[in-house]
């Protein structure tokens, strides 16, 4: 694989960025993702991210949407319980003023109390429909991790939003612009596009990032907990691992992979063979610092648990004897070079990869060192989440 194109850079504020150039293709995309600690109110980030989309110097949201439009682009933005991610794509010529219009929304300053208004309903309507649909596997993922700062709602209560005071709301805002931010671009763009990003959002005042270290809490670490009632199960299966280092992290998605994606991935075969057919199992893990929960998803009959708890155990023992590479390399190494010629899913890719590193990465990097994965190397990291905490939540509907 070719990645003469990448490039890794420090902005003059101290932002990291990486960016891929293929002048063959017709179009470029743009992520900017802002690091935080969630210490404010929950929800309080999910609310500076729409008000952001409120205002962008005199320009108000209609006149906003309205310039997007004009350019076929739209600028989306979402928030997670450790960062905030803003991205578009577009044909190259209108990059420039796309980026610019990025960029005035982020820097806006002053918001009034009609648009705050104006916001809330939205969040409202949005922590509806969330608690509409069932996530309770969701939420108990949630809860798991020892630092419970990444334990609280993103979306957070609209009745306690409505009453959080201005002088939160802007400490929150303040608080995203640190020298951690970290911008990813790729596709089409020309030195004057990347001189447009220098004086963009290079140009943004970046403080230190602080990290509060974390809060002394009591840890609930039962190995078998009950959520519900009812014949029909969920059987959630966690792995914390508190120490993961940077071989762990980047052994995690090949691993989950290996393990749990197509129905020849080692979890369906084992499961198949012990009498229990599903046809998905949701393997999954994420990663805060240093802290990843690993985690499997399945269905059963109540009266089924009996036979099936006992096999998480076998399950783990034969998953030491997967073949991983074979399962893993062709799409997870070598469609790497998919990403070259997609750079919204390029960007995108960058973007998953911090969060799991909480620093950038470039594309050679990751190659380079999951390239020499051999199925002893993932076998020992796997053991090594399967000997971490493990603990197995039934939740009954």
């Amino acid at each position: 694989m070719d990645f003469s194109c990448e490039k890794r850079e420090k902005l003059k504020n101290g932002a990291s960025m990486i960016s891929f150039c293929a002048p063959h293709l017709h179009t470029v995309a743009f992520s900017v993702v802002l690091p935080f600690v969630p210490e404010y109110t929950p929800g309080v980030y999910h609310l500076v991210e729409h008000l952001f989309f409120e205002r962008a110097g005199e320009r108000r949201a209609d006149e906003i949407n309205a310039e997007m439009t004009s350019r076929g682009s739209e600028i989306d933005g979402y928030t997670s319980v450790s960062y905030m991610c803003f991205h578009f794509v577009c044909r190259q010529e209108v990059f420039r003023p796309q980026l610019r219009l990025l960029h005035s929304m982020l820097t806006q300053r002053e918001y009034t109390e009609e648009d705050l208004q104006k916001v809330l309903p939205v969040i409202r309507n949005e922590i509806f429909e969330s608690d509409f649909y069932d996530g309770r596997a969701g939420d108990v993922l949630y809860d798991l991790w020892f630092d419970s700062r990444y334990s609280g709602s993103v979306l957070g209560d609209s009745g306690i939003l409505e009453n959080v005071a201005d002088e939160e709301i802007a400490s929150a805002r303040e608080s995203l612009f640190t020298k951690d931010m970290c911008l990813f671009v790729a596709g089409n763009f020309q030195e004057e596009d990347v001189r447009e990003i220098y004086d963009t959002f290079g140009e943004i005042p970046l403080k230190e990032r602080e990290i509060p270290p974390a809060r002394k809490e009591k840890r609930i670490t039962r190995p078998l907990n009950r959520v519900g009632r009812g014949r029909e199960l969920q059987v959630l299966v966690t792995y914390h691992v508190e120490r993961a280092d940077y071989e762990l992290k980047m052994a995690a998605h090949w691993l989950r992979s290996a393990l749990f994606d197509g129905l020849d991935a080692a979890a369906f075969r084992y499961f198949d063979g012990k009498g229990f057919q599903f046809y998905s199992i949701d393997g999954n893990y994420n990663i805060r610092g240093d802290e990843l929960i690993f985690s499997y998803l399945v269905h059963i009959e109540k009266g089924d648990k009996k036979y099936f708890l006992p096999l998480v155990d076998g399950f783990e023992r034969a998953a030491e004897r997967t073949n991983f590479v074979s399962l893993v390399r062709p799409y997870l190494y070598e469609n790497l070079v998919f990403l070259f010629d997609n750079p919204e899913r390029l960007c995108a890719h960058y973007v998953d990869a911090w969060q799991d590193m909480s620093a950038p990465v470039t594309l050679q990097e990751e190659a380079e060192f999951c390239g020499s994965f051999t199925d002893e190397q993932l076998a020992a990291n796997w053991v090594r989440i399967a000997r971490s905490l493990r603990r197995v939540f039934l939740i009954g509907r």
